[in-house]
């Protein structure tokens, strides 16, 4: 099992930032920055820290103007002010945002239980409340069945202590553990997620907190030797509470 899953791509963009700028080389540039960040007005803002980032050069199709959230590519060309910065926008992805489901009130027949992986792991944002994650999951070749991924709050586990969330794959039938398909029938798909956390924060919660995130997940590596893994759990301490 992978023992370093845990990849904080919100954390790491900003620490990267952080570290590179300096305010007397005003034209340094950060090359292929990787984030996640919400679409207002023509700029990308980027959370907890409030970064605004302001495309003074873009290499994409613009479509992103039209994106709630997005998870982008960019080289940042220059900083403005301590918290503004011009950036080449070479890429980019839409964020969905689905709703948390609450466990007592849906079952696993509506949510699923197959497998998950990730593109480039995922990440808990202590401020905001949020997880963020590239999801990637199998299904059948030129099939046009819907795969749904959910995270699922265990709304009766949880206390003032640990909130427990499930992340849940509803394959359609179609997911890698249907045994009467061969691993050459499948292949990835998967997108960019962004769950809102905060209506399962107790309003008593404690100073510290404890979120915990489950799955059951698989190696991405060639089809033909996927294999199941067990439940795996990962807890955060929150830097806030309510």
């Amino acid at each position: 099992m992978k023992d370093n899953l845990v990849f904080f791509l919100i954390s790491f963009c900003l620490l990267g930032l952080t570290s590179c700028f300096n305010p007397a080389e005003p034209e340094y540039i950060q090359s292929n920055l990787y984030a996640f960040g919400s679409v207002q007005d023509g700029n990308i803002f980027i959370e907890p820290d409030g970064l605004v980032f302001i495309v003074d050069d873009d290499k994409t199709d613009e479509a992103w103007k039209t994106q709630g959230r997005i998870f982008f590519c960019c080289d940042v060309l220059r900083q403005t002010t301590p918290s503004i910065f011009e950036i080449r926008l070479k890429s980019y992805e839409p964020v969905i945002t689905p709703a948390v489901l609450a466990k007592s009130q849906s079952d696993e027949e509506h949510y699923g239980t197959d497998a998950v992986a990730f593109y480039q792991d995922w990440g808990f944002d202590p401020m905001r409340y949020t997880f963020n994650a590239g999801v990637a999951y199998t299904y059948l070749k030129d099939s046009d069945k819907e795969h749904h991924v959910t995270l699922v709050w265990d709304d009766v586990r949880s206390n003032r202590d640990t909130v427990f969330f499930e992340l849940h794959h509803q394959g359609s039938g179609e997911s890698y553990e249907n045994t009467e398909y061969e691993a050459t029938d499948f292949e990835m798909k998967g997108s960019y997620m962004t769950f809102d956390l905060s209506r399962a924060i107790p309003s008593d919660a404690a100073s510290n907190l404890v979120i915990s995130f489950e799955w059951d997940w698989f190696e991405t590596g060639a089809l033909q030797t996927l294999e199941r893994e067990v439940v795996h759990q990962q807890a955060f301490t929150t830097l806030n509470t309510r």
